[in-house]
């Protein structure tokens, strides 16, 4: 069946359609080395913070009665370590609670949680002891990873550990634009080798608090930000060696050591870490642009080459809308591993939300594509259930599929939410929904 000439797409039996969120960004309320950061002048673009953000810390209830009214079957949200664990090895259990209640009522609503143990921010005494340029920064990490497991083991839960490594990375110990604000990139690799330690620990903490309770092993997995990386130039081999570089380092490093449990190159000297051993079930995947890089520029300085002006592109991040890159990036994963992969993240800040429908669609039509070409992916989650604090660029960035008046904290759907509504209730794109956002197709 056919509209304009574009074909239907059917997903999977079982495909699960959902949202992402994280606690810093959508709570309020919170004190770690974020809500520090962003006291700092300058720090953040529209000079806002996350001491309201969303107010979700109080109501969840509410946000997640909106998932259900919009279809949604998997909702992906994080824990806030610096609520559980305050001063290191003090335990809050009224925190504890709280999220065993988050997580109840999203199983309540008949939403699979998928629960993100560190987005980005730390406790404040984990920031003071070093944080992840600590070498004994895992063995911190590990105590909470458990408590958590035992806390919310009654509910079916699918664990992500640790969101986007290479941009805590990337961004704390190599660009400076996160905490700790580090420039330097023997730091930055030494962090990386910690954090992959920290996974593994975390998942064998899972795995045994599991087997202890003596139920079945949920799901585990890592969750990577993926780019796709192109050269500037494709005819300038230097630009192409360069790109070939920044996809191992950026895409591919942290990722091989989970899968052959070793501490890769060059992080480590490629020896065996064994609690990374089964540390992952499927892979995450976050995919919102390319990067284009020259060798004429400062890549470790974040110099990059000019954007491409024909292309629409994302509210103050200023990433471009690429579908096309979206393709290569999950088969380059699947390729190499033949692990299960689930869309963790996707999406886009902008206030057109036309342009968000077009996003959504064009980003789905290359995960079909992929999974007609034999990939075996689980599930789709667009970023993110409401608008919320954007790291650097503060409350200026609205990748909500429902809207927020920051004023009221009035929730609001967009047409984006009912357009993925009707995507999630058919499980699948019809032609005439492809021609609705995408025009005639060429």
């Amino acid at each position: 069946m056919t509209s304009m000439g574009y074909k239907t797409l059917k997903f999977p039996k079982g495909f699960l359609w959902g949202s992402a969120a994280s606690a810093h960004q959508t709570e309020g309320g919170n004190h770690n080395d974020w809500t520090e950061w962003e006291r700092i002048p300058g720090k953040i673009k529209d000079g806002t913070n996350s001491s309201v953000a969303c107010d979700h810390y109080h109501r969840y209830e509410e946000d997640f009665d909106l998932a259900k009214e919009l279809g949604h079957q998997v909702h992906r949200f994080s824990v806030e370590w610096s609520r559980i664990e305050p001063d290191r090895g003090k335990w809050d259990e009224r925190e504890v609670d709280h999220y065993r209640a988050v997580t109840k009522t999203l199983v309540q609503r008949g939403i699979q949680p998928m629960v993100t143990l560190h987005h980005f921010t730390n406790p404040i005494w984990f920031r003071d002891a070093g944080a992840w340029l600590n070498p004994k920064s895992p063995d911190m990490f590990a105590p909470y990873c458990r408590k958590i497991a035992k806390a919310l083991s009654e509910y079916d839960v699918i664990w992500n550990i640790i969101n986007e490594p290479m941009n805590v990375v990337g961004g704390g110990y190599l660009l400076g634009e996160f905490p700790p604000g580090e420039h330097d990139y023997g730091k930055a690799l030494v962090a990386a080798k910690h954090l992959l330690m920290a996974h593994g620990l975390a998942a064998k903490g899972i795995r045994e608090t599991y087997d202890d309770l003596g139920l079945h092993q949920p799901q585990i997995a890592p969750v990577q930000v993926v780019t796709y990386i192109e050269p500037y130039d494709r005819s300038n081999g230097s630009d192409v060696e360069l790109a070939e570089y920044v996809d191992s380092l950026y895409n591919q490093m942290w990722l091989q050591g989970v899968m052959t449990a070793s501490i890769p190159e060059p992080a480590g000297d490629g020896s065996q870490y064994e609690p990374l051993e089964n540390s992952a079930d499927f892979i995450g995947v976050n995919y919102y642009s390319r990067m284009r890089v020259s060798s004429k520029l400062d890549f470790m300085a974040g110099e990059m080459p000019p954007k491409d002006d024909s292309l629409e592109r994302c509210e103050g991040l200023d990433w471009e809308v690429y579908p096309q890159g979206y393709y290569p990036v999950i088969k380059s994963y699947w390729d190499r591993w033949r692990k299960p992969l689930f869309m963790t993240e996707n999406g886009i800040g902008t206030l057109d939300d036309r342009l968000r429908c077009r996003y959504i669609l064009t980003h789905l039509q290359q995960v079909h594509r992929a999974i007609q070409d034999g990939v075996d992916i689980r599930g789709y989650l667009v970023w993110s259930l409401t608008d919320n604090f954007e790291w650097t660029d503060g409350l200026s960035s609205h990748f909500g599929l429902i809207g927020m008046d920051y004023s009221t904290l009035k929730r609001t759907p967009r047409e984006s939410a009912y357009m993925y509504r009707e995507i999630i209730q058919k499980n699948g794109i019809s032609g005439s929904l492809q021609q609705k956002y995408l025009g005639r197709h060429s």
